[in-house]
């Protein structure tokens, strides 16, 4: 009995080392618990000493006459001390509890690791898998850059013939301008060709009217003068003593045709008839002139 009670107090310290009871707490169990054990001994064996650490037999001399006195129990102390189990007690349980949350979570957080460790073995065996790929995945990087190098040189000789071809069409796009400007230009000049014989026509026209009316203008100015300068000559050849042996014939008007064609048909033979007709003409348009504007 005693042995089972020393292997239930072994087995009580396992539970507070498992537990996670304070060293000073699992001091103060434990000298309770020989006290407990000591107090133990002494009610049920009177006759033993724990003090001397082994078991005396008191000689007795028995008496059947007498009764068995009972012995006393401390009743404070034993509650005193039953109070003080049971705060223990539940200071251990509040602490299992703790350990049973921790434990919980420490369960979950051990479920992640082994699903991270999980994740982590399945991505080496793909990289274990992928790394025989090695040689393929370089011989298609190897194909990629050759393609990367010829498409380059096609896109430089594409470039080029963008830059040709828009080079020949910005010079058929200035061709074709040029061309719609020339013919403009020579819509143009025909517009203004026109323009210029219309006015070269009309400009005939007032030039021959005019020459018509200068030469009409002219003729009644020479026919005028003429007039005149018979009518003078009328006068003074009356006053002359000459007027009776030669009589004035009538005068005979002819048209202004047969005029202009008989003075530009006149040829004065000298200088000085030329001077002396010029100054007679010039006299006789001032005459007329003056006449005409008194």
């Amino acid at each position: 009995m005693f042995e089972q009670f020393k292997s239930s107090v072994l087995n009580f310290k396992n539970l507070l080392d498992t537990t996670g009871l304070p060293k000073e707490g699992l001091q103060a169990v434990k000298s309770e618990w020989e006290n407990l054990r000591s107090k133990s001994v002494e009610i049920l064996s009177p006759g033993l000493s724990p003090r001397l650490g082994a078991i005396s037999a008191v000689v007795s001399t028995p008496s059947f006459n007498k009764s068995r006195a009972v012995p006393k129990i401390d009743i404070p102390a034993t509650t005193e001390l039953a109070a003080r189990y049971e705060c223990e007690w539940n200071t251990i349980r509040m602490e299992d509890e703790k350990n049973f949350r921790n434990a919980a979570i420490a369960d979950e957080l051990i479920q992640r690791i082994l699903k991270t460790c999980e994740n982590h073995c399945e991505a080496c065996e793909l990289v274990k898998s992928e790394s025989s790929q090695l040689p393929k995945i370089k011989e298609m990087i190897e194909e990629m850059a050759v393609s990367a190098v010829s498409l380059k040189g096609k896109l430089t000789e594409l470039e080029k013939m963008i830059d040709e071809f828009a080079k020949g069409n910005e010079e058929l796009e200035f061709e074709e301008w040029k061309q719609q400007q020339r013919l403009l230009f020579n819509q143009y000049v025909h517009e203004k060709n026109e323009e210029l014989e219309e006015k070269r026509v009309l400009y005939r026209q007032h030039y021959e009217e005019f020459l018509v009316n200068h030469q009409v203008q002219k003729i009644q100015l020479y026919q005028a003068n003429f007039e005149a300068q018979m009518e003078n000559y009328r006068n003074r050849a009356i006053d002359s003593s000459m007027f009776n042996a030669h009589p004035i014939q009538s005068i005979t008007y002819q048209s202004d045709d047969d005029v202009i064609a008989k003075l530009d048909q006149v040829v004065l033979e000298t200088v000085d008839d030329r001077n002396a007709l010029e100054d007679f003409l010039s006299s006789s348009d001032t005459e007329n002139i003056n006449e005409i504007r008194s």
